[in-house]
């Protein structure tokens, strides 16, 4: 979940940079520094909101730079386990679909969508079910719990989260409308009369 959380760091203010005010040299160092980088701790930092202190600055020997001690409040986003969240899918694979969520791409294996059987259909690119042809494709908003974290301070896109759906009141944010309105989905319908259409016309070929 995402935030506001106040934090201590250092920045350097290299030479070329002193003659800016030093508050809007430090927020750019910040910025530069911190911003979208991830601890194991906090999370991911999404954004610098501002300066609160900045202590007296500190010269190394051999560095033209000052250093100096910031207090300073920012945005992070921390993927928490059990943690229910919302998000969008923004890939589809044989294996699965990945979900953005915040500044992460979690992994909702095919196994953890519903519990029919899905298939990948290459063609379309999406997800489909079996039994009662709902699908999942690229842009579909949905309803997921994160099962596992693991995230990867040196490398931030090799962060793995583990998403599902397999329980009361996850899934496809559609499904879950067309649930609680007590309604099939509109989706199976659609690929429902697709699939009837696709049936009329393979026996209309084979009586001609």
């Amino acid at each position: 979940m995402y935030r506001r959380m106040k934090l201590e760091g250092v920045v350097r203010i290299p030479p070329e940079d002193m003659g800016n005010p030093l508050r809007d040299a430090v927020e750019i160092a910040l910025r530069n520094k911190y911003e979208a980088r991830v601890d194991k701790t906090l999370g991911a930092i999404v954004a610098i909101l501002n300066v609160d202190e900045i202590g007296e600055g500190r010269i190394i020997a051999g560095d033209g730079a000052v250093y100096y001690d910031v207090i300073f409040d920012a945005i992070v986003f921390k993927p928490e386990m059990q943690e229910v969240i919302d998000g969008e899918v923004v890939e589809i694979v044989k294996f699965g679909a990945f979900v953005s969520i915040g500044p992460f791409d979690g992994l909702l294996h095919v196994s953890q969508i519903t519990d029919e059987y899905m298939a990948y259909d290459e063609k379309n690119s999406r997800l489909v079910s079996k039994d009662t042809n709902k699908f999942l494709a690229e842009g579909d908003k949905v309803r997921a719990r994160i099962i596992a974290v693991s995230l990867n301070e040196r490398d931030p896109r090799g962060s793995k989260i583990g998403l599902t759906m397999r329980q009361t009141g996850l899934g496809k944010l559609e499904w879950l409308e067309a649930l609680r309105r007590g309604e099939p989905s509109r989706q199976v319908e659609v690929m429902k009369a697709d699939a009837e259409r696709s049936d009329s016309a393979d026996q209309k070929v084979e009586a001609e």
